[in-house]
């Protein structure tokens, strides 16, 4: 278990991380050692937990079919809240800037949002499952 210091620490790097726009911050002393990477492509800078999915992060499957992937290491959440219904589902127009998901990472909720106005073609992910930096999250039209 991480004691409060540490946890304070950790989240201090995190809040430069964003505040800063950095790649990545490294703190060592004699015993430890602690980096944390940023490995969002893109993020409003308005709201820093207000993630936007960058086209960079698209992979094409055929003509038509692209792929939204995780733009962080995390657990995704499909709905705001357990009883409430899901961001997206399959088959839904979504409009650029709508809110997809979420992801929890280091006790944090980032927003993730559309950037453009597609169409849910096959949510890959379940609610509440660890996902990983790239990795598939929907494929859209």
């Amino acid at each position: 278990m991480i004691d409060k210091k540490i946890n304070d620490t950790i989240d201090n790097l995190i809040k430069k991380i964003k505040d800063n726009n950095l790649g990545s911050i490294k703190l060592s002393n004699r015993t430890n050692t602690i980096e944390i990477s940023n490995n969002i492509t893109t993020y409003d800078t308005a709201k820093n937990t207000q993630n936007i999915l960058p086209a960079s992060n698209e992979n094409v499957k055929n003509d038509s079919l692209i792929s939204i992937d995780s733009p962080m290491v995390g657990i995704i959440y499909l709905t705001p809240k357990p009883s409430s219904p899901p961001f997206a589902k399959k088959g839904q127009k979504i409009k650029k800037g709508d809110t997809i998901c979420l992801i929890e990472a280091m006790k944090t909720f980032n927003e993730i949002k559309s950037d453009r106005d597609c169409t849910i073609k096959t949510i890959m992910v379940k609610n509440g499952e660890a996902v990983e930096f790239g990795q598939p999250l929907f494929e859209i039209l």
